[in-house]
């Protein structure tokens, strides 16, 4: 299905009249849920958007790949590529053909940190995990459903170029410090 400025335009006007709508109603509507099971339904639709931001960005670069293989330098230091990962992490094991298997293993850690984020009442912990969730379904359903990742951002100092990552290992790397580092003022409140 192909959206074009009209359709978008539409959907937009229907979702100005929706809002209204609903504020005309006196409905009030908070930015952060108060309650934790809303919390945490809000922090599943953070999950979502970050797949779908993850999903949007590799479709872009795959429908461009001819454009990026050559590479698009952004400022100095980084760079647009097009590489397909079919591997862990910066490529490795690549060679070993277990694309769908890592897939499949993706979705497996996503099912327990659906999990886990309903058990928990950290709230800094439950957006970590979040931000993890969303990562981890994106760069899964690419290992199931096209056997690699698609990676393009390369960021390089000199002639040390970090090995290329996409939006979903980004959101990924920035929840798994968000939850170290909030485990570390958890040991802190405990030591007190």
């Amino acid at each position: 299905m192909e959206l074009n400025v009209i359709d978008v335009g539409k959907y937009l006007n229907l979702m100005d009249k929706a809002l209204k709508a609903l504020f005309a109603k006196g409905v009030k509507m908070q930015l952060i849920p108060t309650s934790n099971a809303a919390y945490k339904f809000y922090c599943y639709l953070i999950s979502g958007f970050i797949f779908s931001l993850d999903q949007i960005s590799k479709y872009f670069v795959f429908q461009n790949s001819d454009f990026f293989f050559q590479g698009i330098n952004l400022i100095p230091g980084l760079n647009l590529v097009y590489v397909q990962n079919k591997g862990i992490s910066f490529g490795l094991l690549s060679s070993l053909n277990i694309s769908f298997y890592l897939g499949i293993f993706s979705f497996l850690i996503s099912f327990f940190i659906i999990l886990w984020i309903w058990k928990i009442k950290n709230r800094k912990e439950i957006i970590a995990l979040s931000f993890i969730l969303g990562g981890a379904i994106g760069n899964g359903y690419d290992r199931v459903a096209s056997l690699y990742v698609i990676d393009f951002i390369d960021f390089y100092i000199g002639s040390f170029h970090w090995p290329a990552f996409n939006f979903a290992d980004s959101f990924i790397t920035i929840g798994a410090i968000i939850y170290i580092l909030g485990s570390f003022d958890k040991n802190r409140i405990l030591k007190k």
